[in-house]
């Protein structure tokens, strides 16, 4: 048979295959990206010297796939005059070793024929479907592919296609979320190392990596998975590695990598801000190396550059704004006479409307005034501006500061930093001669209408419906809490609040008299980077999204992977999870989905 000798520059690693049959080499050739072809001068003649490239017609097979490219010859022993061209073409030094990652070839099936991997697909070709899109998922596309694509081209020996086969067994009935493994292509990376050219991104990629192997490691039911794709990754990449050996490593690197880069939620490098200077100069200035490595490895830098921009700011006040005053003073941001600076001083802005609407004119109002560069202040009890997405550059949130004085809060009449949502009415009427029943009556029916939502703030999530619900359903239970472990508490009330809810409606779909009747309702989560396990695939669940402002989002889906990407490709949700459970059938899903959205909220006490 043939020979195929492969080369790997950027890996320095070298792989030969032999007792390839002439369509298995064709196949390959066409299957494979090479950058450079050769070919030994033993294809021009076999033994008897009779030249073999004119056993079919014009050249055969192999010859004809070999004339489309560009190739040359070369002699002597096929590795090392292979290996010495390499150099030779990459400027490599001769001390520079390539790595033999052969696998044996020996008892393996004989791989496709070039008619039936052409007629399957596998085998890009014009005019012919390819049979892998019909037996893969519609969404499943790059790696995995390729990698049942080459298997089907390349079978492994019969001992691993079992391997194989077993770790597909076990992924198919987990019931727990997987880690997402983000792969990245591992001779780009190889060549950014070498380089010393990889940045923050690439490091947090591998360590992204590193930390879904050490997640498959500790979980009971992804371990035993982990091990058994040890040998089938041996042999697609030719690294054989021991399992615990693997996993030491990637502990090691791991948090080598999260000593030194500043990981994704660290607020040691915040942007420089000075009130003289526009926060859009720091950003440009600074937002391209702030927030890669952690500060602790380059306090003299960080040290120099808040000096610098200290410096920055104090040139500025004292050399600029004189000028800019002047310039103002001669001009005014209104249109009104020269010499003349314009004041607005607003006070209860859109009090005498409808709140809500009332509230959004006020908000209307501010952006307007801070878009021409206006002076004023605005006071105002509608605290719902402070809620509004209000795009200001220059306004700030001023308070009246208090001091408690024998138990009473009294104001200090000074402004304060900061936004103040509660208010002195009740003193202040008490003060004006308003009856003492009358003020109690108040605030009774102030603790029964608005101290629930502060009760609930501090334990409840916002409940949140999806897209083709209206948005009567959405409902609210309050801002999320600051405890660090807030979201498992969270986790484990929604779970017990959504089978609480959803037994009821399952027992009369099943027809049982009693919930001990009932199959086991399971909940899993799927944690930010999990994806759902492949059961989930074609199969109708309902979910609830844990946000990470800690407010609920309820939906139902046949297709659970997507809808979880859909979700995170939104902003602020990359790091969302989910808390989902598999129903029997779409019609169940969409019901429970709604009793859940109308319900969920009345658990949250």
């Amino acid at each position: 048979g043939y020979c195929m000798i492969s080369v790997l520059e950027t890996m320095k690693t070298y792989s030969a295959e032999d007792g390839l049959t002439e369509e298995a080499l064709v196949t390959k050739i066409r299957t494979c990206q090479c950058h450079h072809l050769f070919l030994h001068s033993s294809l021009k003649d076999n033994s008897s010297g009779t030249c073999r490239w004119t056993e079919f017609g014009e050249g055969g097979l192999l010859w004809g796939e070999c004339k489309s490219r560009q190739f040359e010859w070369f002699e002597g022993n096929p590795v090392d005059e292979l290996l010495f061209k390499v150099k030779e073409l990459y400027g490599l030094e001769d001390d520079v070793t390539f790595r033999n990652v052969t696998v044996t070839s020996e008892d393996r099936p004989r791989p496709l024929h070039l008619g039936t991997a052409t007629q399957i697909g596998a085998l890009p070709t014009e005019g012919i479907p390819c049979l892998l899109k019909v037996l893969l998922p519609r969404d499943c596309s790059g790696l995995p592919v390729l990698y049942i694509r080459d298997l089907l081209l390349n079978p492994p020996a019969y001992e691993i296609a079992s391997t194989i086969q077993e770790a597909c067994k076990l992924m198919s009935n987990i019931t727990c979320s997987v880690p997402e493994f983000t792969c990245v292509p591992s001779i780009k990376l190889v060549k950014l190392l070498e380089l010393r050219e990889a940045n923050h991104i690439e490091f947090c990629k591998i360590k992204s990596l590193l930390d879904d192997i050490l997640q498959m490691y500790r979980s009971p039911e992804l371990n035993a998975i982990l091990k058994l794709l040890m040998d089938p990754t041996w042999v697609a990449t030719g690294l054989k590695v021991e399992f615990e050996i693997l996993v030491n490593e990637c502990r090691s690197v791991s948090g080598r990598i999260g000593e030194i880069i500043s990981l994704e939620g660290e607020k040691d490098q915040k942007i420089s801000t000075y009130s003289a200077i526009p926060g859009e100069f720091f950003e440009d200035m600074e937002s391209s190396w702030k927030g890669r490595v952690k500060r602790i490895h380059l306090e003299e830098e960080f040290a120099e550059v808040d000096k610098a921009a200290e410096a920055l700011s104090i040139a500025v006040k004292e050399d600029f704004l004189p000028i800019l005053s002047r310039i103002k003073a001669t001009t005014a941001p209104l249109g009104g006479p020269k010499g003349e600076i314009l004041y607005v001083l607003i006070d209860e802005i859109c009090r005498g409307t409808e709140t809500a609407k009332g509230t959004c004119i006020a908000g209307s109002v501010i952006e307007t005034l801070d878009a021409v560069g206006c002076l004023g202040i605005v006071s105002t009890h509608l605290h719902g501006i402070f809620d509004l997405p209000l795009r200001t550059k220059n306004a700030v949130y001023k308070a009246m500061g208090t001091e408690c004085i024998d138990g009473q809060t009294t104001p200090t009449w000074k402004l304060i930093d900061g936004i103040c949502k509660e208010s002195l009415a009740f003193e202040t009427a008490l003060r004006e001669g308003i009856p003492d029943s009358l003020i109690q009556r108040a605030e009774e029916l102030y603790t029964s209408v608005y101290q629930p939502r502060i009760k609930h703030s501090t334990h409840s999530p916002n409940i949140y419906v999806s897209d083709r619900q209206t948005d009567d359903a959405r409902k609210a239970l309050g801002p999320p809490s600051k405890s660090v472990n807030q979201l498992e508490k969270l986790r484990v009330a929604v779970e017990k609040a959504v089978i609480s809810i959803c037994e009821t409606k399952l027992i009369e779909f099943y027809g049982k008299k009693n919930v001990l009747e009932l199959p086991p309702m399971k909940c899993v989560l799927v944690s930010a980077r999990e994806q759902p396990p492949p059961s989930t695939i074609r199969a109708s669940s309902v979910y609830v999204i844990l946000r990470p402002d800690k407010s609920l989002y309820v939906g139902e889906t046949d297709d659970l992977e997507g809808r979880i990407r859909a979700h995170r490709s939104k902003e602020g949700m990359q790091n969302a999870s989910f808390l989902y459970f598999l129903v029997p059938g779409k019609s169940i899903a969409c019901q429970l989905e709604t009793l859940l959205i109308n319900q969920l909220s009345d658990k949250g006490s």
